[in-house]
């Protein structure tokens, strides 16, 4: 007989996911942690610049006027890189799963914007795109192409690193440690 494997909710999911991390990340060896630090370093670094050109786009303001409507339609893009990020800069907000995004507020994304996901940064509509020069343009597109490969450094090292999400990918580990080495 075929036993049914209970899947528990997207919350209790979370709350596994960010104590086993948090526990695995306080537990690693200095120069693991130096490598983490580092890469999420450059992380942040071109997320910010990507951010600049966004709002530099008039991006915030577009988004005011749609009200979020494309953050509101995010699911679950946490990654390990993010998470990394947050716990390092004790800047974790709660994750409320009752939303479509769970880390969308009554005023917009509760994540830094160094911290949050890939899908999150990258993603611009075409009214923003359309408010860009095309030097503009060129450069939020190699700045993406430079952020992909950081992120995929942490996926090549990192069994718990995927850029489908932290909820995907940990459904798919068969109880490895999120920080195991590939």
């Amino acid at each position: 007989m075929t036993q049914l494997s209970i899947t528990p909710p997207p919350s209790q999911q979370w709350q596994h996911i960010v104590t086993s991390v948090q526990q695995e990340l306080f537990s690693i060896a200095e120069d693991e942690r130096q490598w983490i630090e580092q890469h999420l370093a450059n992380i942040h670094e071109l997320q910010l610049q990507m951010q600049q050109l966004f709002t530099q786009a008039d991006g915030l303001n577009q988004c005011c006027q749609c009200q979020g409507g494309c953050c509101d339609h995010g699911h679950n893009h946490m990654t390990l890189v993010n998470l990394l990020s947050s716990l390092l800069a004790h800047k974790l907000p709660k994750a409320d799963f009752n939303k479509s995004c769970p880390f969308m507020g009554s005023h917009g994304c509760t994540l830094t914007v160094e911290t949050r996901p890939f899908n999150c940064v990258t993603f611009i509509c075409d009214k923003i795109e359309n408010r860009m020069s095309a030097s503009q343009r060129e450069e939020f597109y190699d700045l993406e192409h430079q952020l992909r490969a950081q992120y995929l450094a942490f996926d090549q090292r990192f069994i718990g690193s995927s850029m489908r999400g932290l909820l995907i990918r940990s459904t798919r580990m068969a109880g490895n440690k999120f920080l195991a080495h590939v």
